[in-house]
């Protein structure tokens, strides 16, 4: 009996893994200066530490991207990104923008593990993408929704509208 011809996926990112991995350090830099935005204008409430702590997981997963691509990440933020949730970060419904933007990450970062090919940029996008699941369910809780409601994203395929460029 032979087995059938398999290859062992690559440990570092591929060149291509640095590219995509690039492009999601990009949003976790806009997610972080987003939530900056909103604890400088000081529209957290009671949920002011909250939103600091957001900011500072998203930094933390830029510089965890970062330390995995080494000199070709671009340590730069997705400005079409930050734009787009800009409005929303510095009014009054906060928790909701904020909402929307985690759960765009996780549609984003679960596609982008079907499409890397390393296994440690695979991994270290995983860890980033539960991280950013368990802020959109307290994000969800805080706006008034049902966080139970996201679960369906993890076992749905990403749609085009959900995904952040």
């Amino acid at each position: 009996m032979t087995s059938p011809d398999t290859t062992t996926p690559p440990r570092r990112p591929t060149a291509g893994d640095i590219e995509l991995l690039g492009a999601a350090q990009s949003l976790e830099l806009a997610a972080r200066d987003l939530y900056r935005a909103a604890v400088a204008a000081e529209l957290g409430g009671e949920h002011q530490a909250s939103l600091a702590c957001m900011a500072a997981h998203h930094d933390m997963a830029s510089q965890s991207i970062s330390a995995a691509i080494g000199g070709e990440a671009p340590q730069t933020r997705n400005d079409e990104v930050y734009d787009r949730f800009e409005s929303g970060f510095t009014g009054d419904d906060v928790a909701l923008t904020a909402h929307g933007l985690e759960n765009s990450l996780v549609a984003t970062h679960k596609l982008l593990l079907g499409e890397l090919e390393g296994t440690e940029g695979s991994a270290l996008v995983a860890s980033i993408l539960i991280i950013e699941a368990r802020h959109a369910a307290a994000l969800a809780a805080v706006a008034g929704l049902s966080p139970v409601d996201d679960a369906d994203a993890f076992f749905s395929t990403p749609t085009d509208a959900e995904v952040l460029a």
